[in-house]
């Protein structure tokens, strides 16, 4: 059982004040005597071994938890933080429109309500919203807070995700798959219920929102037995105990002493602190915490047995799971693989770096995916770890696969990806070490008379070689995809190129031919002077060029549909700018940009796994064009994860934004091109060349 708290403040959400964000950065850059601050892995170890309350903040969202039971998706409560929470979850099946969530609701106050009309899932067709309360209906809770337009501009009704209200008994247990929901109330104004998540091998019980009026052994017994044995307790620990006691008896909370209390009476392993009072800093929070550890062994005999945690946004706890680390090797053919799961910090760096270095050492040309798609965590002095035993090999060929973007994050705030190949996918990892390893084509001859140069790069498709025509000395580019006959994905890549192979048309590069064996196939194609569409732009071309270059581009997408033919991979990586003109390749010519990915340039419908059409290369195309004349993606987010999200449900951001005098009519052409429906997009290539023809190239930004 995997549990991650989004939001844990009470009352109201509250922000990091700019008073409180300089104290902190003082200490930090006080303490840092003698860290090389020019060398990112040192700066993040620094950063790692900084105390929690100077190196990270606890949060300003309202409660909202989510456990995930491995088959299941339950979230606890409704604050501000499961905004948050809903934009992880749009990456995964609920982005599809295939995600099921169980929703239970403790009350109805606000601060655990406020954040479902921003849930992001709740507005995609198809998923499934399933919500529990005790002795109350929760469609009543959602109703009340969403009356249109006075409340909130959208009624529950017109959110277009299935929903189903369930209404538990007190006492009542429900079962989703293998996890069985208990609740408990608790003395709060109005009721609210504590729940107990228990799935056989793990217990988590979610507590916030109670005041313990008496602490005699028969006023707590029911509250000890509902808590007993868990692995982990969220507990209310708003108040002091002087405020429990005297100033706000009858407001409903609790303190992290009684919390500690109960906890070692029950014998819960640990005890997290939750609904923080939003007057207290972050400081005051864990000063809260640590007197609540001091408090643990007067009230166990001097021998607690609780470790009292601070509940923070962001924190993750993995129950009845493997705290450490626990690393997997696979010794098979010329690709070696060392799984990591657990977590990777500084207690297990040395562990990961014995498993790592013989690998390095002994495995085929030093072949070796390093996998941590099984990782809960990485800090900063962990991979440090990882980075110190590459560097020690430095002929060995490393290919670190991770999916997840937690640990991307870290990789990248850690400056790895300076040092090693990191790739998001499996099949992408072993591409890359496959055009050394499993595909030894560096000067060899295939179809007669192409001879394999270097290698540029790889991609989830495959690996790209440089070349030479050896009847013409001409330089081409080789697309090599490791697949057997049989392969679906083969024989799609293989109907793709061949079709594409006897095309001409000045704006298409053109193929020079298709050559397989049994274990790959290869696509050939000239390789001409040029740059690609992004490094262009970068150039900042003068207006007039600019427009003769989308001219290009559009010509060259009509040609392709005329001709029967759907790219479905129209990127600035697959377009060549030359002296010349513009030209569309079927391939990839240059690797892509390192947070922009081919799905950054495709169409909502194509994001879904949906057949591609001429509407979704309309789409693609705008993309381009709108970075081609406003220097930007349109579709810009602080994260991969919410610019896909964006990509799926919205339209793009207004050019006005970015060039406020932008004509009318080539606004109303690009955002026609970019519209969320496939049906109110230009219908081909052609239609495209006709509505950009008709367009007159006025002055561009800034004249």
């Amino acid at each position: 059982m995997r549990v991650k708290f989004w939001g844990v403040r009470g009352s109201i959400p509250t922000s990091l004040s700019t008073e409180h964000l300089t104290e902190r950065l003082f200490q930090a850059l006080s303490g840092a005597t003698g860290v090389n601050l020019s060398d990112p892995a040192e700066v993040q170890a620094y950063i790692a071994g900084l105390p929690p309350s100077v190196r990270g903040i606890v949060g300003g969202n309202t409660p909202c938890v989510e456990v995930d039971t491995g088959t299941d998706t339950i979230i606890i409560d409704a604050g501000s933080g499961m905004r948050a929470l809903g934009l992880h979850l749009m990456t995964r099946e609920f982005g599809r429109g295939q995600g099921v969530a169980h929703i239970f609701l403790t009350h109805a106050h606000w601060d655990h309500l406020q954040g479902y009309p921003f849930f992001a899932p709740a507005y995609v067709p198809g998923n499934k919203l399933i919500f529990y309360a005790v002795n109350f209906n929760p469609q009543r809770y959602l109703d009340h807070q969403q009356v249109a337009p006075m409340f909130f501009p959208i009624t529950l009704n017109n959110v277009p995700a299935e929903k189903e209200f369930i209404e538990l008994r007190e006492g009542e247990a429900v079962t989703i798959g293998r996890t069985v929901v208990s609740n408990l109330a608790l003395y709060h104004p109005g009721t609210a219920y504590a729940y107990r998540f228990d799935d056989g091998e793990s217990i988590f019980v979610y507590a916030s929102d109670g005041e313990y009026q008496s602490l005699n052994e028969p006023s707590l017994r029911r509250y000890i037995d509902f808590f007993a044995h868990a692995d982990a307790l969220a507990f209310d620990a708003q108040f002091s105990l002087r405020d429990v006691f005297l100033s706000k008896v009858e407001w409903g909370h609790s303190s992290a002493m009684i919390g500690v209390e109960l906890a070692e009476r029950a014998h819960v392993k640990r005890l997290v602190t939750f609904h923080h009072d939003p007057t207290h800093s972050d400081e005051q929070i864990y000063d809260i915490a640590a007197k609540a550890r001091e408090f643990a062994p007067l009230i166990n005999d001097l021998h607690p047995q609780t470790e009292v945690l601070v509940g923070t946004e962001g924190l993750e706890l993995f129950l009845g799971q493997l705290t450490g680390l626990e690393a997997m090797e696979q010794r098979m053919n010329s690709v070696w693989t060392l799984a990591l799961a657990g977590q990777l910090d500084a207690t297990t760096s040395g562990e990961a770096q014995g498993r790592l270095h013989p690998l390095l050492k002994d495995a085929p040309a030093g072949r070796v995916i390093l996998d941590l798609t099984l990782l809960s965590m990485a800090d900063a002095i962990g991979i440090k770890g990882l980075l110190d035993v590459s560097r020690a090999h430095p002929r060995a060929q490393l290919a670190v696969l991770a999916p997840t973007p937690h640990i991307r994050r870290a990789l990248d705030q850690s400056g790895a990806g300076e040092v090693l190949k990191i790739f998001r996918s499996r099949q992408q990892a072993l591409t890359a070490l496959m055009g050394s390893a499993q595909l030894p084509l560096a000067e060899e001859t295939i179809g007669d008379h192409y001879q394999i140069g270097e290698m540029l790069f790889a991609d989830e498709v495959g690996v790209v070689y440089t070349g030479r025509d050896q009847q013409t000395n001409a330089p081409v580019m080789v697309q090599v995809v490791a697949r057997l006959p049989d392969d679906p994905a083969r024989q799609e890549f293989s109907s793709k190129v061949e079709a594409w192979r006897s095309e001409q048309h000045p704006g298409l590069l053109p193929g020079k031919a298709v050559v397989a064996n049994d274990s790959w196939i290869a696509f050939v194609c000239a390789r001409p002077e040029g740059v690609s569409l992004r490094d262009w732009r970068m150039r900042k071309p003068m207006w007039l060029e600019v427009w003769r270059t989308a001219e290009d581009l559009c010509e060259a997408l009509a040609a392709i549909h005329m001709r029967g033919l759907i790219h479905g991979d129209l990127r600035p990586e697959s377009i060549i700018v030359g002296e010349a003109r513009a030209q569309i390749s079927r391939i990839p010519l240059f690797p892509h940009a390192p947070d922009y990915g081919p799905n950054a340039y495709h169409a909502p419908e194509q994001l879904r796994a949906k057949s591609v059409t001429s509407r979704t290369d309309v789409y693609s195309l705008g993309i381009n064009l709108y970075e081609l004349f406003l220097g930007a993606h349109p579709f810009a987010a602080e994260s991969e994860e919410l610019r896909l999200t964006l990509q799926l449900y919205s339209k793009p951001q207004s050019p006005r934004l970015r060039w406020p005098e932008i004509p009318v009519a080539l606004e109303t052409f690009l955002l026609r091109l970019l519209a969320l429906a496939p049906e109110d997009r230009f219908a081909s290539g052609q239609e495209v060349l006709e509505a950009y023809a008709a367009l007159r190239p006025e002055p561009g930004p800034g004249g």
